[in-house]
């Protein structure tokens, strides 16, 4: 087989070219800059790791789903993570509550209407307020978003699980101690201290470029022991006679109050 000089050439620029190429690529890994690499194995490696680590943070729970009642919480946190996937955790704060416009419409017709002497209160009306729990988080999964080709957000799934106290306050929409003319100046309320359960299913987020910072978005639960009254004699119920011969109803049940919760935690 005969080959020509002007394609031996064109073959050996071609090899001359192939040759510098990959020897650009090579050199193009400095042996110090290992940052690519770092990332590449990241979410194995745990870029971001809070292992024997403390927190304090802050946290917002919104309504999910408003019923009767609404409520806004504000929770400080502290927490010890004692592995990379298990921390304990104890919240304190305040829930800001209220009644919702439902249940506030359902006040107003009840009390014009005069068509039952015997009620039943109404349940799921306990609005928690102060509260304190302690929990254990477990947050196994870790993994990495690209945002974008130059930035890439490292996150942990969790579930956390935890109970403790809190304050309670009940104004019933039914149960009018004194009226006003045709409208009611004081409706049946009530206090209580309570046993308290909560759950959650979160994300929590690293702020890139530092080792101090997270940000979470979770799905809360609060449960707590429902307690209403019924067969009160709506005629005669007064201030001096609240509950006007009623009696707890034994099937009260328990409350869920479901929210969306953010929160910010300082890692030291």
């Amino acid at each position: 087989m005969r080959v020509n000089r002007r394609t031996l050439k064109t073959v050996g620029c071609l090899l001359v070219a192939l040759l510098s190429t990959m020897a650009s690529a090579s050199s193009s890994v400095a042996p110090n800059d290992d940052s690519s690499l770092v990332e590449k194995v990241a979410v194995r490696n745990r870029l971001f790791t809070v292992d024997k680590r403390f927190e304090l943070g802050v946290n917002v729970g919104l309504t999910f789903l408003s019923r009767l009642t609404e409520h806004y919480t504000f929770n400080l946190s502290g927490a010890y993570n004692v592995t990379d996937w298990f921390a304990v955790e104890a919240r304190l704060g305040y829930a800001y509550s209220r009644h919702t416009s439902t249940a506030d419409d359902v006040s107003a017709q009840f009390l014009a209407s005069a068509a039952k002497s015997k009620i039943d209160d109404l349940s799921d009306m306990w609005e928690m307020t102060a509260h304190g729990v302690v929990g254990v988080r477990f947050q196994p999964i870790y993994g990495k978003i690209n945002l974008v080709s130059d930035l890439a957000i490292h996150f942990q799934v969790y579930g956390w699980l935890g109970g403790g106290a809190a304050l309670f306050k009940r104004e019933s929409p039914l149960i009018c101690v004194q009226k006003s003319g045709n409208t009611c100046s004081q409706y049946f309320t009530q206090n209580q201290v309570g046993p308290v359960v909560s759950l959650a299913l979160g994300f929590r987020f690293f702020i890139p470029t530092t080792q101090n910072h997270s940000i979470h978005l979770e799905f809360r639960d609060w449960s707590y022991l429902d307690s209403y009254y019924q067969n009160v004699d709506r005629a005669t119920a007064s201030v001096a006679n609240q509950t006007a011969g009623g009696t707890l109803s034994p099937n009260a049940g328990v409350t869920n109050l479901t929210q969306w919760d953010i929160g910010y935690q300082y890692i030291f």
